[in-house]
């Protein structure tokens, strides 16, 4: 009897001592059929991964054969395109499309996309086309960092759509524009001179009241300029330039302020004419004798060549005056614009709130501070007398 209970509390003790084994055994042999589940899986994905690519390669490889088909065979191709499927290819295609959408619903996990902007369905959606357009796409998790195939991709999408946003700059102002390539008269309108700054005058307090009639109206203490009386009076003073570089006439441009070399000089060339761009000396125009006596002088013809005839006494003693003056700035040369009221010189000029514009035969309302207000309305009569210029010189070449 004790030899029996003996033996059996030997069994139990053992039987006590090996149960933690066992149990550990156990674990090992689940974990161990997890793993081999989980390889399995990521062997069966490598799988798809594998031949999906073979798929990819295999399509690229028949595009690019399509590609080197001759064009005679284009109408072959469009009538095996058009006939019938087989039965294989049937199968064929339904076993192709039940793989794409069997690796879609595989690899799809996440959306690239932010989640937080957009619903759930509309993520799922985004998530199928995107693994439809780029099938290797590793997406990552909405609280995970963009892997680097979605930043390239993010990449892309902005170079495409709104990189260049802002980079083509348009109606960019470019001082030189006015000097080498002028605006015609036509080409003026209300708008072109605005954007120049041609309608600002001068403040009320400088205001003359002569300048009433070109004046629009008040704004933040300055006065703004009449547009449609400018546009008006600059085609008739750009009627006047063309009308005396057509016959022959000597046009001298003066404007003494910084920054107005380089207009005055360049509007000169146009109409082969003459500037003065630093001082105005006192008596050019009547003490002429001490001015331009020691002037050589000869005789040209209408193309502005000289003809070589000998002048007389009489024609070297003559006086030389312009037969038109353009002043950019009248207020400061008021002592040329009166020197060419008593020689019967015309002049044209700008002439803003705080000028007088009786003193000006041709008056032309604008503002006479602003460079790009003055270069635009010197380039338009530059152009206007440039126009003159060659219509002189093509009646010439007629009358050879």
């Amino acid at each position: 009897m004790l030899s029996s209970i003996s033996r059996g509390a030997a069994v139990r003790s053992a039987f006590k001592v090996r149960s933690p084994a066992t149990q550990l055994a156990k674990r090992l042999q689940h974990s161990t059929t997890e793993a081999a589940s989980e390889q399995e899986q990521e062997q069966d994905q490598d799988m798809l991964l594998l031949r999906q690519k073979q798929l990819n390669d295999s399509i690229t490889a028949r595009l690019r054969e399509l590609r080197q088909v001759d064009v005679s065979q284009i109408g072959d191709l469009e009538k095996t395109l058009n006939m019938p499927l087989t039965p294989k290819e049937k199968q064929l295609d339904e076993e192709l499309t039940s793989f794409l959408n069997e690796f879609s619903s595989v690899s799809g996990t996440s959306a690239v996309a932010d989640a937080a902007s957009i619903s759930p369905s509309t993520q799922a959606s985004v998530i199928r086309g995107q693994l439809d357009q780029f099938p290797f796409l590793e997406p990552s998790q909405n609280d995970k960092p963009y892997t680097p195939q979605e930043l390239f991709l993010r990449q892309l999408r902005h170079a495409k759509q709104s990189a260049r946003l802002g980079a083509d700059v348009t109606k960019v102002y470019n001082p030189s524009k006015d000097i080498n390539k002028p605006l015609s008269v036509s080409q003026v309108s209300v708008n072109k001179l605005m954007e120049a700054g041609v309608h600002l005058g001068q403040s009320t307090s400088l205001w003359r009241s002569s300048t009433q009639p070109f004046i629009y109206g008040e704004y933040k203490g300055i006065h703004i300029i009449d547009m449609n009386k400018t546009l008006a009076y600059l085609k008739r003073a750009a009627e006047v330039v063309e009308g005396i570089v057509e016959r022959g006439g000597t046009v001298l441009f003066l404007g003494t302020r910084d920054g107005q070399k380089r207009p005055l000089e360049e509007a000169a060339k146009r109409v082969r004419g003459y500037y003065v761009s630093t001082r105005w000396i006192p008596g050019t125009l009547t003490n002429p004798t001490e001015i331009s006596g020691v002037w050589e002088k000869c005789e040209v013809d209408m193309a502005d060549k000289p003809t070589g005839r000998v002048l007389s006494a009489d024609e070297n003693a003559s006086i030389v005056k312009p037969d038109l003056l353009v002043v950019l700035n009248p207020t400061e040369n008021r002592n040329a614009l009166n020197e060419a009221m008593k020689t019967r010189v015309p002049t044209i000029g700008i002439i803003d709130t705080d000028s007088e514009p009786s003193f000006v035969t041709y008056p032309i309302p604008g503002n006479d501070d602003s460079y790009r207000s003055v270069s635009l309305l010197l380039g338009v009569l530059a152009k206007a007398g440039e126009r003159g210029l060659k219509k002189r010189l093509n009646k010439f070449a007629r009358t050879e």
